[in-house]
């Protein structure tokens, strides 16, 4: 398949023209790699099925596709991606929070599209140091386990692929400094980047994304530290967002927005524990308070997982209508050979989107999904 094949809609033809072009050129190196040319990335479908008829059963596509260059002094990174367009009644619009797969690559119609999606350059500094600046994911840097973060072989549920407290922005313009654990020092992670990523621009265009300084814009600041054993995890970090926010009450702009979260991982033989905690400013964000548990069973190359987390909608709301976002999560994972799986999933999500009106579809609503993958 193309990247411009006819599963894809666009925002333009200007759009068009320069995503494939961005695709084109990518597929062009991948085909003259040399040694030092590093070639990666994967096919994912997934069906979803609700129980509820005012939902309609659903299914997305997805496509990845990693290019590294290593260099002497660092490494280059160009990571292609696309999506399918998304079914305005479907179980992916409508309760967002159960694909995390969807969505990725849209144009402003929630059309699918091919788009490049990072581009940087990773410096090697001294005893193992890092810094990565261009044009990245945020959440990449921060805020990883070692059981959750893929939905792709994971967990498929967004409160098990990152913490919805953090007010990450989407890929951006930005810079990352990493330093590895020194002894009893612990890891450091520092990111700094424009508040507004490619999604999180009105028009989804990459012009908007260059103009960090524009009025309404600001900057996404981070700090996290970790250790990092063989069989233990632990990160905590705080963040802030200063992009002009407005209070939930509608009486004050201009506020920032901030936070602290945590990561704790477990391993014992074949089995994987996640918690996931975050905590943000309940004056300008909906759900402030945030707790996930996961657990994993591996068995050879297959797996088992289950999943609850609990996102708690802030102090202002006093909507009736309106309740924490409860969901939960189990899946079975089948690998065929080393490059392909299947996986069967069951999730029950309560009050999606914050919504409590028990005559809404979203308040309680049980999906069965079913997700293909292929790496390549």
């Amino acid at each position: 398949m193309t990247p411009c094949s006819r599963n894809f809609s666009f925002m333009s033809h200007a759009d068009a023209g320069r995503s494939c072009g961005l695709a084109a050129i990518a597929l062009l190196a991948a085909s003259s790699a040399t040694a030092a040319l590093d070639v990666s990335g994967g096919v994912t479908g997934v069906t979803l099925y609700p129980d509820d008829a005012r939902i309609e059963d659903d299914r997305t596509f997805s496509a990845d596709l990693n290019l590294e260059w290593t260099t002497n002094k660092g490494r280059w990174l160009a990571y292609v991606e696309a999506n399918s367009s998304l079914n305005k009644a479907g179980a992916s619009t409508l309760v967002a929070e159960a694909n995390a797969d969807s969505g990725t690559a849209l144009d402003p119609d929630r059309n699918g599209r091919v788009q490049l999606s990072e581009l940087n350059y990773q410096f090697r500094l001294a005893e193992g140091a890092a810094l990565t600046a261009g044009y990245l994911d945020p959440s990449s840097f921060l805020d990883r386990s070692r059981i959750t973060n893929d939905e792709n072989v994971q967990f498929l549920g967004v409160s098990f692929v990152n913490n919805p407290t953090i007010e990450f922005p989407d890929y951006t313009i930005g810079a990352a400094y990493e330093r590895p654990m020194r002894g009893h020092a612990p890891q450091v992670k520092v990111v700094l980047a424009s508040s507004n990523g490619l999604a999180d621009n009105p028009n989804l265009s990459y012009s908007q994304l260059i103009q960090v300084s524009e009025q309404d814009k600001g900057a996404f600041l981070a700090a996290g530290v970790g250790w990092l054993q063989e069989k233990q995890l632990i990160r905590v970090g705080a963040w802030r967002n200063t992009r002009p926010h407005s209070t939930l009450d509608g009486l004050e702009h201009g506020r920032q927005n901030y936070g602290v979260y945590a990561v704790y991982g477990r391993t014992f033989g074949r089995h994987g524990l996640n918690l996931r905690l975050g905590i943000a400013d309940d004056e300008v964000t909906e759900g402030a308070r945030f707790a996930a548990l996961a657990w994993r069973l591996a068995i050879g190359a297959h797996a088992i997982g289950i999943g609850f987390a609990h996102t708690g909608l802030s102090d202002p709301f006093s909507d009736p209508s309106r309740d924490d976002t409860r969901q939960a999560e189990v899946f079975s994972r089948i690998a065929i050979g080393t490059k392909m799986h299947i996986t069967v999933s069951a999730q029950r999500i309560e009050h999606s989107g914050f919504v409590s009106v028990a005559s809404d579809a979203r308040s309680s609503v049980r999906i069965i999904g079913l997700r293909f993958h292929y790496a390549y």
